[in-house]
């Protein structure tokens, strides 16, 4: 058990080495649930305007001009 708590000091810089782990994988979980929550409401959004454009384009009947 002595070798797994020596490998966890580092050689005495063990705090700022798992600190900065501990930094790192909290920005990167952040980027990730920022990321996911950004795809669900786009995608959220991109239903919405599709049903929009179907319910718009179903009244038309063919009856438009460019």
């Amino acid at each position: 058990m002595n070798g797994l708590s020596e490998y966890f000091a580092m050689g005495g810089d063990g705090r700022f080495i798992w600190s900065a782990y501990v930094v790192a994988l909290s920005v990167l979980v952040a980027i990730f649930v920022v990321s996911l929550r950004s795809y669900h409401a786009r995608r959220a959004e991109l239903n919405a305007l599709q049903e929009s454009d179907v319910s718009d384009s179903s009244g038309r009947h063919g009856d438009e001009s460019l």
